[in-house]
Parts: C-alpha cells; structure tokens; sequence
C-alpha cells in the first residue's frame, strides 16, 4: 500500500509546511494565521472565537461564518499536495483540532527534548538534549503570520521557552567545561536579546573563567549602557554582584539571581503585523555560509556605532551566490527591523543598471507613499530619508552597479538598516562592512549537489561528484545549473556530465539550461569592464586558475597596466591572494578564466 509524503510543520521560525520533499506555499495570510493558531495547540481543540481573536483586531459582522470559509480554503490548501495532508484538520462541536504527530511539528519536537532534558541526571546527555531542542529554531517564531494576536500573546511565550532552554544550556556549558567554546554564540544571543540580563552574566562568568576579565567588564558596562538608554534601569542585583566580584579579582563567581523581568519597549522589538515585508523567499536547498551570515549579524547587532546607519555590503564574484546569501540574512534580521524589510533591484549586472529615480518610486511605493508629486531624483531621495526617519526599516538592495547608485536610496537617520549586493567591491562608498563569500567548501558544494539530485546518486558515484563540483569551481549558480540538468535525468550517469565538463571548450555551453547560462552570467560582467581591463583578463585566462605576481599582470597590459588590475579586482573578476608579506599576487578563477580566454582572437 503506498504511504502518504511525511508532512512537516515548521513554527520555530517562519511559518513552514512542506510534504515530503516539496515547500508548500501558503500564501493567503488568513490561512497562515488559522494554521498557526491550529499548531500552537496541536491535537487540541481551538475554538472559533479564539480563531476569530487572531484573525481580526476588529472581527467583522460574520466573523463566524468568515472563519468558516477561510478555514475550508485552508483544507483545500493542504490537501493540493495530495495525500491526507488535508484530512489533518477535524471539525469539532465548538472548534477545529488540527491532528499532527510530534515528529512531524518542530514546535512539539522542543519542547518533547526540553522535557527530557529536565528529568536526565547526567548533565553531559542534559546539554545534548538541549543542543538538540534548540537547533530545531531558525528566527523568531511565526514572523510571517501577521497576526496582532499571535506576535502580541503567543510569540513572545514561545520565545521566552527558547531563551530559558538556551540559559540552562550555557549555564551547563560553564559548569562543564568552563564555556569557553559557547563566548562567540553567548555573545551573538546576548547582543540579540540586549535586555536578558541572564544572557551577559553568563557571558561575563564565561570571558572571565577563559582569563579575559577585560572583555567581561565590557559587556557589563556595554549591558548597562543599553537598559539605561532604551528603559532606563540600572543593571539587576545579579549583574552588580558579578561587575563587583571580577572588578576583585574573585576566586568564586556569585551563583545566579532570581530572574528579573525586564519589559522589552514593543515598539522596538515587535515585528508588527502589517508592515512591508518584500523580502524574496528563502531557498529551501541552502548550505554553508555560516561565518558570512555571523558577520553580517553582529555587524547590525554593534552598539558601538550607535548613531549611524549600519550598512553591509554582500560583494563578490559572479555566481557566488551574493543575493541568496543576503536574503538569507535578511530573513533572520527581520525581528531587528519591526517596521518592515523593503527589497530592490537595481540591475547592476544586466549592463542596464536601473536609474535611481525609479528605484526610489518603487521604494516609497512599498511605504505606502506616492513619489508621483516628486518629479526629480533628489525629492524622491528626500522623501524616502523622510518616511525612513526614526523607524527600524531593513533595505535590502540587491544588484547595485555602483557607489552612485546606492548612495541614492540610502536611508539617512540610525534605526534602519541597509543590505547591500553587488559584483563590485564598491570602494567608493563609505562607512560599509563587507561581506565577501567564496565558492563552497567542497564539502559544501558536494551537500548542495546532494540536495538538488539526491543522496542515492551522490553515493553511488562519490568521486564523480567531487570532480563536477570542482570543475564548476564549487561555484553556487554552476552547480545549480549540473544539478538542475541531472534532475531532468535521473537516470544518467554523473560521469556522462563530468565527462563533458572536463574539455573546458565546452564546459561553458554544459553548464547552462534554458533559464539559467553561465556564460550569460560571466558575459555582463565582462561587458561592463572597459577595453584596456578587458584585454588584460583575456591574457591573463590563459593562466587557467594559476596564481601569478602583479609584475605579470602589469607585463601582459603593456604601458601603464595599474589601472586595469585594478578595474579587475574591482568587479571581483581577479582575486587577490594572501603573499604574506611578500610580492602581491592574484588568481583568475577557472570559469572566469575560461570565458575570458574564449574571446582571445575576437578582440585581440
């Protein structure tokens, strides 16, 4: 008998629902309000007027009857996957039950291990459970049903559960081990959570314990700096004992205080329902970038440039995966940003960047706000600065061609955020932290190729894998592109593909499908360099990945060669290489290397 596709619901996060392998889309928000009302009292009644609570501030007349329907399109929803994934929703006398096994709702999944964790005896196996619990959380919980209700009563509950889960796990890690191995990931939540005194006594004891007593006396002062700026409070009983017990020197740290509620201001941290958010969906097939998405987050979590507007610029080289990388990044900034993620492109890789003005039209458009009335570039600026003013806004702005380009839609008081993509290093613009991801690990790019075709194929051909990952140069959009072509042919041997790859006059025409190409990718960049850069990254193709000193580059110019090597690391077409100390060096990547060796003849 053929088994229904498992059906898991995801709550730890943005509200998820997939069915075996396949995301569902749920994208009437009445829905995902209903589902998550259902899930937060899985297998138990929800009646319909606590329905009616979450769905409306202000129910309409057949607010009864409303439900009703939305909650019969709902079924019809789930039940598009086919199977009994519709069939999970039961009608009660004064309510709806949703029936979902524990394995199958990571919210059930947590709070299963809290509870096992609890009753353990063997602290070792109770910091296990708990790692375990807490990994099943990817955000704020629920951040895209944008229910007054659920962001309001039932978000912060379960968020307070993953803030206690994460303290007795710290707490455990010091006791165990002394914790110094959790200070980089205490110190992330702390910044997160500025108001959990809890969090930076532990990370005090922490730094203090590895023989740092300046860096704990400075998330002291940094803590209190934060509650008596947002709230005005001095630091708890629990962090002043702490403060005086390292300002001395002591042997023993004081134990932890009873827990000091600390009202958050809502309006600060609060994602509230309504507010825009054009953020383009995660792809569900992400790996890797775990370091690039820490230094993204702590550069918006930095106190320490209060006052300015904090600005990061994803940059990179074609096909690296710059804008997955920030939308991901971007999904996890959404509980900083409350009044709303705005999102544009500004086709800085087309070769026809868009023009500032239009951008910005569709900027305030997202604000609700009509730029028709400002008809030239600087007031649609100004207005833009204005409706951002004192409101905590992310912009992500993917694809920008240049300093210019982006300087017109920033933003111009602190409170926002800014997340920047381009191929170019944008040198020109101040005041930036940037982010530069690299190909994959191999590893990495070996764990992408297996989730786009597989791990039945990957481990019956291991090592072919290995070679089509590194003649794609381990590069994101390549690989996409061999594992789109593999899935259209499951059949296929991946040694037919790499033997296809590996004569490099050809690896370019493989590597493309009908919506995606390579060499289209490769060509923008190349068409936007001027002749004289052009003519250097043709020669220096020819290198074919190998490293090469500065005085070759300057050698294969001819005359005043600087300039161009620079244009090329500019666009992040020639990659710097770390000599230490010595003669500056460089590498052309193969892909890059091979494009540009192709139009040696056509143009020189």
């Amino acid at each position: 008998m053929d088994r229904n596709p498992q059906q898991l619901f995801r709550a730890l996060g943005p509200l998820e629902v997939t069915v075996g392998d396949r995301r569902l889309p749920i994208r009437s928000t009445k829905q995902r309000i209903l589902l998550a009302s259902l899930l937060l009292n899985a297998n138990g009644l929800v009646t319909v007027d606590e329905l009616i609570d979450r769905l409306w501030a202000h129910p309409p007349s057949d607010a009864r009857g409303t439900a009703q329907v939305h909650l019969g399109r709902l079924r019809r929803t789930l039940g598009a996957s086919g199977g009994a994934v519709g069939r999970m929703i039961r009608t009660d006398t004064n309510g709806y039950v949703i029936e979902v096994a524990d394995d199958d709702l990571d919210l059930a999944r947590f709070v299963a291990l809290v509870e096992r964790a609890r009753r353990e005896e063997d602290p070792r196996r109770e910091v296990v459970l708990l790692r375990e619990a807490l990994a099943l959380w990817r955000g704020r919980p629920l951040s895209n049903v944008p229910s007054d209700h659920v962001q309001r009563s039932d978000v912060p509950r379960l968020v307070e559960q993953r803030l206690r889960t994460a303290e007795r796990r710290y707490e455990l890690e010091l006791e165990l081990d002394g914790g110094g191995d959790v200070i980089g990931e205490l110190r992330e939540l702390a910044t997160a959570e500025p108001f959990r005194e809890r969090l930076w006594a532990l990370l005090m004891k922490a730094l203090y314990r590895q023989g740092r007593q300046r860096e704990a006396l400075e998330c002291y002062h940094a803590c209190a700096a934060v509650l008596r700026e947002e709230i005005g409070l001095d630091p708890g009983q629990e962090l002043h004992d702490l403060h005086q017990a390292i300002l001395r020197r002591a042997v023993e740290l004081p134990g932890p205080q009873p827990h000091r509620e600390v009202r958050v201001p809502a309006a600060r941290w609060e994602i509230r329902p309504g507010a825009p958010c054009q953020l383009p969906p995660e792809i569900g097939d992400f790996v890797g970038r775990a370091a690039e998405l820490r230094a993204i987050a702590a550069h918006f979590a930095d106190r320490s440039r209060a006052g300015t507007v904090p600005i990061v610029a994803v940059v990179g080289s074609p096909g690296v995966g710059k804008t997955v990388l920030a939308v991901k990044a971007a999904h996890a900034l959404r509980e900083r940003f409350p009044g709303g993620q705005l999102y544009v492109r500004l086709g800085g890789a087309t070769g026809r960047p868009r023009d500032p003005w239009d951008a910005l039209g569709e900027l305030l458009d997202g604000l609700g706000e009509s730029a028709a009335r400002h008809g030239d570039l600087d007031g649609r600026a100004a207005l833009l600065r204005e409706r951002l003013a004192d409101r905590r806004i992310l912009l992500v702005v993917d694809d920008v061609a240049d300093a210019a380009q982006a300087t017109a839609v920033l933003p111009g008081t602190r409170g926002c955020g800014v997340l920047l993509t381009s191929r170019h290093r944008l040198v020109d613009l101040p005041g930036v932290q940037r982010v530069r991801p690299g190909p994959l690990a191999p590893d990495e790019a070996l764990a992408f190729l297996e989730r786009l075709i597989g791990a039945g194929r990957i481990d019956r051909e291991r090592a072919v894998a290995e070679e089509i990952a590194a003649l794609c140069g381990h590069l994101p959009i390549a690989l996409r592109i061999v594992g789109a072509r593999l899935a259209l042919r499951p059949s296929q041997s991946l040694a037919r593909l790499a033997g296809s790859l590996r004569d490099e006059t050809r690896r370019l025409d493989e590597l493309a499908t009908q919506d995606l190409q390579m060499r289209t990718v490769l060509d923008a960049s190349y068409a936007a360099l001027d002749p004289r850069a052009r003519a250097l990254l043709r020669r220096l193709g020819a290198l074919r990945g190998g490293e090469f000193v500065e005085a070759t580059a300057l050698a294969l110019a001819g005359g005043d060669g600087v300039q161009a090597l620079d244009r090329l690391v500019e666009a992040n077409l020639v990659e710097p290489v770390d000599s230490g100390g010595g003669e500056s060096r460089y590498r052309v990547s193969g892909l890059v290397g091979i494009h540009a060796s192709q139009y040696r003849g056509r143009e020189g």
